[in-house]
């Protein structure tokens, strides 16, 4: 099944100290680097980068295998960066969508999402009682959730609305599910 995956990375780092977290140093490489691998490795046809603050930087490190899809809109939150990305995806039958602070992404994580995932369904990683990401959704679903979406939310409502369609896949273990907000959260880098 055609599998686009999408990374939301256009945010201006602002609780960070206005820093790109995609070309943050993970491993001697971008951030970025990381999550394009896991979600290729895992299964994704080709991956959607959207960028917006840091665009043209971030734009420039996109690896192989990923293209980078500017968001004019990126300072209206992370809804207008779900929308550039599910449009720029919606060739393929699936997304995977995740975030570009996701150190602990791995292409087994991503693998076994892809694989448990069932037509008609959002596939919703947890960790413990914490959901996570990539979530998958078939592309119908992933257009309902762009349009839905506003402010910085992203695709939180539409889960919530679609709650009894959306399938909480226990993934505990198979990732650290931790995020790059602060310049605390840096730990998760090393």
């Amino acid at each position: 099944m055609p599998t686009a995956g999408i990374v939301l990375a256009a945010g201006d780092g602002s609780r960070l100290g206005g820093r790109a977290k995609a070309l943050l140093p993970h491993r001697g490489r971008p951030l970025l680097h990381t999550v394009v691998d896991a979600l290729l490795g895992g299964g994704c046809d080709e991956v959607v980068v959207v960028v917006g603050a840091f665009g043209d930087e971030v734009a420039a490190a996109c690896p192989a295998g990923a293209t980078a899809v500017h968001n004019p809109d990126w300072s209206d939150g992370m809804s207008t960066s779900l929308r550039h990305g599910v449009d720029a995806a919606r060739t393929h039958d699936r997304v995977a969508l995740t975030v570009v602070d996701f150190p602990g992404i791995t292409a087994d994580l991503v693998r076994h999402v892809l694989d448990e995932h069932r037509p008609g369904t959002v596939t919703l990683p947890v960790f413990g009682d914490h959901p996570g990401h990539p979530v998958v959704f078939d592309i119908a679903d992933a257009l309902g959730a762009a349009a839905d979406a506003t402010g910085d939310e992203g695709a939180r409502s539409f889960l919530a609305r679609n709650r009894e369609r959306v399938r909480r896949l226990d993934c505990t273990g198979l990732a650290d599910p931790g995020d790059v907000d602060t310049s605390e959260d840096l730990r998760r880098l090393t």
